[in-house]
């Protein structure tokens, strides 16, 4: 009875290193995880992100736990700075659960899902790593542009409660 699905995907095949997919499997493979239901993303179809939209439909919600690393440049998911259809990602009144995502670098063609749909949960964490993604952290706390930093959209909203948690 237990589903797990991705927050965001690079759009390369499931056996590719860079495939958060293949980690996933691999992660699970020898361990009472291996029992979850994941859902599967073809990541590399052309209609990969109506898939996996229809998939998320299909899950029991609100989901018992959403948990999200950050980068560096403040995104998290594949939302990132500046990237087309980032206003639309992060807007509260968005009904879009899958978007079409940019990444500044290698592999740049992601697939995530928005920021409403990461809130439909009981538990909302945002786990971040290293003293850089914690001074980002500080950065996007005080008041500015979630367009120039996604992260501070997770902060601001407040429809779940955020718990944060920092390794050094």
């Amino acid at each position: 009875n237990v589903f797990v699905t991705l927050a965001d995907e690079r759009r390369v095949a499931a056996d590719d290193p860079a495939s958060n997919l293949r980690f996933l499997r691999e992660a699970f493979a020898s361990n009472p995880a291996s029992a979850a239901v994941l859902v599967a993303i073809d990541a590399t179809s052309s209609d990969a992100a109506s898939r996996w939209n229809e998939s998320i439909g299909k899950m029991p919600r609100p989901f018992a736990a959403v948990i999200l690393g950050m980068g560096d440049d403040g995104h998290f998911a594949s939302l990132f700075p500046g990237m087309p259809g980032l206003a639309t990602a992060l807007d509260l009144s968005n009904t879009t659960t899958v978007v079409e995502g940019v990444a500044p670098v290698e592999p740049r063609a992601r697939l995530s899902l928005t920021l409403p749909i990461l809130l439909d949960t009981d538990l909302l964490v945002l786990h971040v790593t290293g003293d850089s993604k914690l001074e980002t952290l500080r950065r996007a706390s005080r008041p500015g542009n979630s367009l120039a930093s996604p992260v501070r959209a997770l902060l601001e909203q407040r429809r779940v409660p955020l718990e944060i948690y920092h390794a050094p």
